[in-house]
């Protein structure tokens, strides 16, 4: 049987969209809504992972504090300049689960980001029938 949670099929969707625009996709205007489709899938299936194994990962509060905020950083950068690649596609996966295992205020700062995200994973959930 073949199962696949929301996190990691969202992902797939990204990596594949990410694969189309770097091997196949030629048109420019398509590629740059690939290119947001990536993101996106990017973003909401980290949110569904870190849903799915956050504190499980072993890594301390503090250290997904420092992480986190250094991984924004770059994803900030890189939409900023209109040029994602690949380390930060990487790091807005990773960054929802840091964000998630972080506590205290900024842990706090961060359940707010993160409510509306998951908001539109329970809804991807109910019309993917999962």
């Amino acid at each position: 049987m073949f199962n696949v949670g929301i996190g990691f099929g969202l992902v797939i969707i990204a990596l594949s969209a990410q694969y189309l625009i770097s091997k196949r996709l030629k048109n420019a205007k398509v590629a740059r809504v690939f290119a947001w489709v990536a993101w996106g899938a990017a973003l909401l299936g980290g949110v569904g992972l870190s849903s799915e194994f956050g504190n499980a990962a072993g890594i301390s509060a503090g250290g997904a504090a420092i992480a986190s905020l250094a991984a924004l950083m770059f994803i900030i950068v890189d939409i900023a300049d209109r040029r994602p690649d690949w380390p930060a596609f990487i790091l807005i996966v990773l960054a929802p689960t840091l964000m998630r295992i972080t506590n205290g205020g900024l842990g706090s700062l961060y359940d707010a980001v993160l409510t509306p995200f998951d908001g539109i994973i329970t809804g991807l959930r109910a019309f993917l029938g999962m």
